[in-house]
């Protein structure tokens, strides 16, 4: 699961900032991008396909439950951010704990995007699990009939 939340990381920030930051740098001004809303769109489209991979990615390495280990690539992936916000809170000083750790999540159109966002990532990560589940019961099939054939023609060397 873990090969497949740094595989969503890894295309999702190369997505972003490596193909989606640079179109928008040269064609769009930042203050026209970030009231546009077309950004946004970008961002979900590319958390998709990042965690499309993702959730393949974990489905084809895990040793059973195929499909729950990719869809926990989003879960799990989501998880991460709140936890680390909750523990450095606490960890710090008393005078830092008057500091909000979801501060970013008090406006109604955050947690709407949080949501679709969510959402978004489940179902890629699904769907990504499918495929890596279809792709390693295919590739342990070709396997098996690729041992099975060597054996038939080593037995047949032998015979003869």
């Amino acid at each position: 699961m873990l090969v497949g939340i740094l595989l969503a990381l890894g295309i999702g920030m190369l997505v972003v900032f490596g193909i989606l930051w640079p179109v928008f740098e040269a064609f769009v001004d930042s203050q026209t991008a970030q009231q546009s809303g077309l950004f946004t769109v970008f961002l979900v489209f590319s958390s998709a396909f990042a965690f499309y991979f993702g959730g393949m990615a974990a489905s084809y390495k895990a040793p059973s439950r195929r499909r729950l280990h990719g869809v926990l690539v989003g879960v799990f992936s989501f998880a991460i951010s709140p936890i680390i916000n909750l523990l450095a809170v606490g960890a710090s000083d008393a005078s830092a704990r008057a500091t909000d750790p979801f501060v970013n999540l008090r406006t109604p159109e955050a947690l709407l995007f949080t949501g679709v966002l969510f959402v978004v990532v489940l179902v890629a990560c699904y769907i990504g699990a499918r495929r890596g589940e279809t792709l390693y019961h295919h590739n342990e099939a070709a396997a098996r009939k690729h041992k099975s054939r060597k054996a038939r023609e080593s037995l047949s060397k032998e015979e003869s």
